[in-house]
């Protein structure tokens, strides 16, 4: 329960906590924010006498981002309420049209394929720190994260399919 504790564990992880905030909302300022908030959680969960590991921040990591994305739609439900105002979203506006195109498709797929997917590439976790994190052996990580990789892949290909048939058709039209 001492401060050093705590703060070895905060320099340990607090660039990888951020990097992952900031991957998932697409911006730095709401990914410090909810560093800020995952740390303070921390804090409190340590000075209570709990022990903190990498696998429990990173749950209270997704916790917290669950409810930023909750909050996004509640904004966005309630700008389609006021009125016809265009809302950015964060999470596609940053990068190339390659990376918002991936983003785009990450969140098309299933929650537990998008996380595999970003643990592994993104936060450029181990296999067995993602099993450690999730609560599965690192074989069950792997095949996993094998299927997750594969239905992006499948994803991606039927999207390539679909715009080379619409610019054939659109050729066709001239």
């Amino acid at each position: 329960m001492s401060f050093e504790t705590f703060a070895d564990f905060y320099s340990r992880y607090y660039r990888l906590i951020l990097t992952v905030a900031e991957q998932r909302l697409g911006g730095v300022s709401d990914a410090e924010d909810i560093t800020a908030e995952v740390f303070r959680i921390a804090w409190t969960h340590h000075t209570a006498g709990n022990t903190l590991t990498l696998a429990w921040v990173y749950q209270v990591l997704r916790n917290v981002i669950g409810n930023e994305y909750r909050r996004r739609v509640r904004a966005d439900q309630l700008v389609d309420q006021i009125g016809s105002v265009l809302w950015l979203n964060n999470a596609l506006a940053s990068g190339t049209d390659d990376a918002a195109h991936l983003r785009r498709t990450l969140l098309g797929m299933a929650e537990e394929d998008r996380e595999l997917l970003y643990m592994a590439f993104w936060e450029d976790l181990t296999r067995t720190e993602i099993a450690g994190i999730l609560g599965i052996s690192p074989g069950a990580a792997r095949v996993r994260l094998t299927r997750a990789k594969r239905k992006l892949r499948a994803r991606l290909d039927e999207q390539e399919q679909e715009a080379a048939e619409r610019k054939e058709a659109n050729d066709g039209r001239t």
